[in-house]
């Protein structure tokens, strides 16, 4: 195998010298894992129609405007998580966040995996070999997940999809420039209102849903929770 093909085979990876993990997983746990918030504090710009691609009727809209509504009413959450792939795989874990920005997801053993978001920063973090790497939390796509205002009628999304059955709302998001990339299915109560789980669907054709477990909402995190011990921020500091 020549350097060429061993370069083009590598993943792609962040973080410093001796600290490096494949980024597609720092990506894939973001995205996946990062509940309430994560996957639906949408912050992009509003734009001048709303854009979605079966023709929203005017109740729905309203409906959706109601969704947003719910979402932006949390400012902070704790809950259980457990995540099921198509594949068979399956996890559970802790989840923390505080808006705007910060958020802690930590798997169950055996797998060591915890992810660290303190609204700049994500690290994360290998526990059994005590490695980290670091990226900015803006250079991942999960940078759109976390932030004050909830909007699913942003620029880059378009709603391909939206359900409202008898205690159930489904609505399912994609990227306005490349819906082929996946997209993102939020289930919720309707009666009280409440967000139960979604669905990431990738390009592969792969899907992991999430579900919450006894979340809390409104709840007070300790600051030093999201710490992220980045040497590289010391470095430029």
């Amino acid at each position: 195998m020549n350097e060429q093909t061993k370069q083009k085979n590598q993943p792609d990876t962040v973080g410093i010298p001796n600290r490096l993990f494949p980024l597609k997983q720092i990506i894939f746990g973001l995205l996946v894992i990062a509940l309430t918030f994560i996957v639906a504090a949408i912050t992009l710009p509003k734009s001048a129609e709303a854009k979605d691609a079966i023709g929203l009727t005017d109740k729905q809209t309203a409906q959706v405007h109601k969704l947003e509504k719910y979402l932006n009413a949390i400012s902070s959450m704790r809950a259980r998580f457990l995540q099921i792939t198509s594949l068979g795989q399956f996890s559970q874990g802790d989840f923390l966040m505080q808006r705007p920005g910060r958020m802690r997801i930590e798997y169950d053993e055996p797998n060591p995996i915890l992810l660290v978001s303190d609204g700049l920063w994500v690290m994360y973090k290998d526990k059994q070999l005590d490695q980290r790497s670091y990226t900015l939390l803006s250079a991942v796509p999960a940078s759109i997940f976390i932030g004050e205002t909830v909007d699913f009628f942003g620029d880059d999304l378009l709603i391909s999809d939206f359900v409202h059955e008898t205690n159930v709302i489904r609505i399912t998001l994609q990227r306005n420039d490349d819906p082929a990339e996946g997209s993102l299915t939020l289930v919720f109560a309707s009666k009280p209102l409440a967000l139960k789980q979604w669905t990431v669907l990738d390009a592969q054709g792969i899907s992991t849903t999430v579900s919450l477990l006894a979340p809390e909402y409104g709840v007070t995190l300790d600051k030093d929770l999201f710490k992220v011990d980045n040497q590289i921020r010391k470095k430029q500091d």
